[in-house]
């Protein structure tokens, strides 16, 4: 005999684990189907990450000056505030456009810390989160004020980065801090960082800071966080001192360097900084070149750079064989990985030397070092067949898109022989999809090595 089944008598942890993914809204909404699904929403660890952005907690509010607006609702953000906060270890703020909504969270959520810590040694209510992640993206548009401002983005000083102070002086068992798109000035970047700086120098070991002031300007401070063991920075906020500086941290296992639309003004550091920061750092940090977004110029090279790893994310940039060229010539003695994420933005003719062909190969040629290559952009049989007998000699990986592959050989003998294959045997492998696939997965010993779109795109590299 079967015994009952259902939603309503689903493990309370398996609740918890599928509310904590669930919007503060729904979980409210959810509550109210049974007495098992309101356990879950009452569970703190359902609680455990919270993420504000627009919509959240708010009510519709009549003003002379501009209608029905959204304002936020104080009496259920209080209501949360009071009965949740303690369960809080992730902090999400998304970017949003009611700026006077995202202020008053942070003075309530401020003022109410105040409270409980003024006369409490020991209650500490935002105390337990570990990890704050804060975005901002607020862009003028010349539209929509009747031209009287240019379209331009507008940066995170005054009422607000002084909130996002007082929330963080708060914080005391941060471990990992994301700040995005700040843009602020040379004089406010210096001294929230001073402020950040005494608060959380031994403490963070995750940092990232992109985009933080509006031009560039070279930012010393990053280099003082002594507990770091991931760092991710613009490279318009890098210069020789800090790299040296950076060089110096102890704890620092990976460098990321990430390049986006915001970057188009940063150039690459010279050689010889490079260099001393390697030597400096005696091996012990791994350097990433990223490109995000949706960028203007290429991927900045960095001559000299110790880079472990390249990664163009989400769908951002193209490989030229400029760019392959650079990276091999700069490279060969360090890459480890290249890796494309996410799918094609823009796609390219149809003939060999409008596509990626030969640059992939110049590199895997080049890079011996190389663990794993994932290309997301269109490319031939030959050329697939041609990374397998690269895989295989080398002992990387690799990761395409299946609907990325065309059916032809677009490679000549005098070619196969600069590579040392037989072309014979290329043209009987590219015969069919299967063989190619076959062989890709005989040469790397991967289960998968020719993936769909959707599944190329949750892939995790």
């Amino acid at each position: 005999m079967e015994g009952p089944s259902g939603w309503n008598i689903m493990p309370v942890e398996v609740l918890e684990d599928i509310f904590k993914h669930l919007p503060a809204k729904n979980k409210g909404r959810c509550s109210q189907v049974c007495r098992q699904w309101n356990e879950g929403f009452k569970s703190d660890f359902s609680w455990r990450t919270f993420t504000f952005k627009d919509g959240v907690f708010v009510r519709r509010k009549f003003t002379q000056h501009s209608g029905w607006q959204y304002h936020i609702d104080h009496w259920r953000l209080k209501n949360l505030i009071t009965n949740k906060t303690k369960a809080w270890r992730v902090l999400n703020v998304e970017p949003v456009n009611n700026i006077f909504n995202l202020y008053e969270f942070f003075r309530v959520l401020a003022n109410y810390s105040e409270h409980y810590e003024k006369f409490s040694a020991t209650e500490r209510p935002i105390g337990k989160i570990h990890t704050f992640n804060f975005k901002w993206h607020l862009h003028v548009d010349q539209n929509e004020t009747g031209g009287l401002i240019e379209d331009k983005d507008v940066g995170t000083g005054g009422q607000i980065l002084g909130s996002l102070n007082n929330v963080l002086k708060y914080l005391h068992g941060l471990k990992s801090l994301n700040l995005v798109d700040l843009q602020l000035t040379h004089q406010e970047a210096d001294e929230f960082l001073a402020t950040l700086l005494e608060k959380f120098h031994e403490k963070l070991t995750y940092l990232s800071l992109l985009n933080v002031t509006l031009f560039p300007k070279p930012i010393l401070q990053v280099g003082c966080f002594l507990k770091l063991r991931k760092l991710l920075v613009s490279p318009q906020m890098l210069c020789t001192d800090t790299l040296s500086a950076i060089a110096c941290l102890e704890h620092l296992e990976n460098l990321s360097i990430v390049q986006d639309e915001k970057s188009s003004q940063s150039t690459d550091i010279s050689r010889n900084a490079w260099n001393m920061f390697a030597k400096q750092n005696m091996d012990r940090t791994r350097v990433w070149l990223i490109l995000r977004g949706k960028p203007k110029t290429s991927l900045i090279i960095q001559p000299g750079a110790p880079v472990y790893g390249i990664r163009m994310e989400n769908s951002a940039g193209q490989l030229t064989m400029e760019l392959a060229e650079q990276i091999a010539n700069y490279y060969s003695g360090s890459l480890h990985h290249f890796i494309q994420s996410g799918l094609e933005r823009m796609k390219r003719g149809k003939k060999m030397e409008e596509r990626v062909d030969s640059a992939l190969i110049e590199i895997v040629s080049r890079c011996p070092l190389l663990e794993r290559v994932a290309c997301r952009e269109r490319l031939s049989y030959g050329t697939a067949v041609i990374l397998s007998v690269y895989a295989e000699r080398n002992g990387f990986k690799v990761y395409l898109r299946k609907n990325a592959l065309l059916k032809r050989i677009c490679w000549c003998r005098f070619d196969m022989e600069t590579h040392g294959i037989l072309f014979n045997w290329l043209r009987e492998m590219c015969r069919t999809e299967e063989l190619v696939t076959e062989i890709l997965q005989y040469s790397t010993n991967q289960p998968m090595v020719v993936y769909d779109d959707r599944s190329y795109r949750a892939l995790n590299l």
